[in-house]
């Protein structure tokens, strides 16, 4: 298996867990110590790579895409026609 540098590893596995994750379960699927998750998770954050949010007693990590903004829905060829008129 190729190795992976932090950052990268951490958006592979946001994007395996649909975009968010609890940070706790970053440490146990990485087995990394907190502090390097922290402090990689922060510098992501500060370059928009991610977000964090409180939850409960602790953090929970997005992919910024996957929270809070709406997909756009594709409309059916009828749709489009209609619109057209």
């Amino acid at each position: 298996p190729e190795l992976l540098n932090p950052e990268r590893r951490i958006l592979q596995l946001l994007h395996i867990e649909g975009g968010s994750l609890e940070q706790s379960a970053l440490v146990e699927h990485t087995r990394w110590s907190e502090s390097t998750i922290s402090r990689t998770l922060c510098r992501m954050e500060t370059q928009e790579r991610i977000e964090r949010h409180r939850q409960g007693n602790g953090k929970r990590v997005f992919l910024p895409q996957s929270r809070g903004k709406p997909r756009q829905r594709v409309r059916s060829k009828s749709e489009r026609h209609r619109s057209a008129e």
